[in-house]
Parts: structure tokens; C-alpha cells; sequence
């Protein structure tokens, strides 16, 4: 079972919010891109507020995802689904790699943060804004697989 054949099961409040999630994570990753690559070492005020719309997204984007998994009731089991599209956790492939891709951009979130706090005058703009960029590529793949893993059949236990 792929994503596109996932997406009609998801409840319309669910699809509407994942959708609110999604465009939050890439305003607030374009914002931290910007910051990151543009701001010197102090922010300037329209660096300080794109900074702000940032964090903003950050929590709107959490929040949407959040909710929507929240909202979003279990899928049954399904009989009639063949044992090759599931993984051996039993959820199809595209899911698991949600799940992978929360996790190496959670890496990446965790090296920014530690090459912050490692410089001597403590984190920079960029580390920040990086450590953000990853943070949100993290929850917003993370809270994508807990709201297609709800949806996603699995095996009866026959």
C-alpha cells in the first residue's frame, strides 16, 4: 500500500491539519535555511523576525501533526492485504521510511546542537537556526508516520 492510497483514509480533519503541519514544517525550514545562510553573526530585525515566524511554524507544525494523529481512528485489521507490501513490523514500506527519516534528521538536529555548544561563545545564529531546520524535517517525517501508521493495515492476528 502506498502514501497516495493511504491519503482517502485519513479523516478530513486529519488530511486538513497534516496539510496545516506540512506547509508550517516548510515555512519554518525555509525561515531557519534563511537565517542560517544569510544572518551574520547577529541578527538584524527582519532576521530576528523571520527568526520569530520560525519558531512560530515550529509549534504550529507540531501541534497540527499532533492533533491530526490524535484525531485520526484506527484502521482494522485487513485480510485481504498481501504479506509482500508489509514490512516485518507490519506496515508498508513507505511508513517505515517515515520513521527512519524522523530519526537521521533527528541526528542531524543533534549534531547541530552539540557544534553549538561546543563553540566558545556558545551557540550561534546558524547552529540554531540549522539545529531548527533539522528539528522540524524530524517531527514533521516523525508525526507523518504516527498519523499513516494509525491508517496503515496490518496483519490479522489469525
Amino acid at each position: 500500500m502506498t502514501m497516495s492510497e493511504m491519503w482517502p483514509l485519513l479523516r478530513p480533519l486529519s488530511r486538513s491539519l497534516a496539510l496545516l503541519g506540512w506547509a508550517s514544517s516548510a515555512a519554518g525550514m525555509t525561515a531557519g535555511l534563511a537565517i542560517a545562510i544569510a544572518s551574520g553573526t547577529r541578527l538584524s530585525p527582519m532576521m530576528s523576525t523571520l527568526q520569530l515566524v520560525a519558531m512560530a511554524s515550529t509549534a504550529v507544525a507540531v501541534a497540527s501533526f499532533v492533533t491530526a494523529a490524535s484525531v485520526q481512528p484506527r484502521q482494522r485489521a485487513l485480510d485481504d492485504v498481501a504479506p509482500e507490501d508489509l514490512e516485518s513490523g507490519g506496515l508498508p514500506d513507505t511508513v517505515q521510511s517515515l520513521l527512519l527519516g524522523s530519526v537521521a534528521l533527528l541526528a542531524g538536529a543533534v549534531v547541530f546542537a552539540v557544534a553549538g555548544l561546543m563553540l566558545r561563545s556558545g551557540p550561534s545564529t546558524q547552529s540554531v537556526a540549522f539545529c531548527q531546520v533539522f528539528f522540524l524535517g524530524a517531527a514533521a517525517s516523525g508525526l507523518t508516520f504516527l498519523l499513516f501508521s494509525k491508517v496503515a493495515p496490518r496483519r490479522s492476528r489469525n
